[in-house]
Parts: structure tokens; sequence; C-alpha cells
């Protein structure tokens, strides 16, 4: 056993970005274990006070933000088709007018 205290685990900001992509793509923590991992491993990351800790718990973020990011719902942003065509049509409609009544 080790004669090192234990440091309790902290949320900086690497834990904080992580949750907030996570939250952006869509993914629910709670039910995937890809994103609760992300986040343990995040926190890792902030409570590494060795840099080889720190770059493994690294690594491991970076992979397992990857499988994150596979799973993630896609979003329907459309292409640059779909972008082109929509300034098209803005800038052929006629403008919006007011009655004066």
């Amino acid at each position: 056993m080790s004669d090192e205290p234990k440091r309790r685990p902290r949320r900086g900001k690497v834990a904080t970005a992580t949750a907030a992509e996570i939250e952006a793509l869509g993914v629910d923590a709670a039910a995937s274990a890809p994103a609760a991992t992300a986040l343990r491993l995040a926190t890792w990351v902030d409570s590494a006070t060795d840099a080889k800790d720190a770059a493994a718990a690294a690594r491991e973020l970076r992979q397992a933000m990857q499988v994150v990011r596979a799973l993630a719902p896609p979003k329907d942003a459309g292409d640059r088709i779909d972008q082109l065509a929509a300034r098209r049509k803005a800038r052929l409609s006629p403008p919006a007018r007011k009655d004066s009544g």
C-alpha cells in the first residue's frame, strides 16, 4: 500500500469541457458507458499530480471521446447545397410589407 495520501478527484476545466461536449453531442452520460468513462477520465486528468498519469488519462480520454462522437446521433445541419438554396430563397423572396390601414 502506498504511503501517499489519497487525493480527492476534482472536476476542473477538462471535466467541464468534456461534459459540455457530451451534452452538445446529445449523448446521455447516464445511459452511455463510453460517455460516463470519458467523464471519469476527464476528472482523472484534472486531478493528476504526475505528468505521466495525466498523459495516460488524456490519451484514454481522447479515445473514449472518439467512441462517444461516433455513437452520437447525427445532427441535421444540411449540406452546402442546402445552405446556398436557403440564401437564394431569402434573397429572392419579396420583402415583408406592413399594411397601413
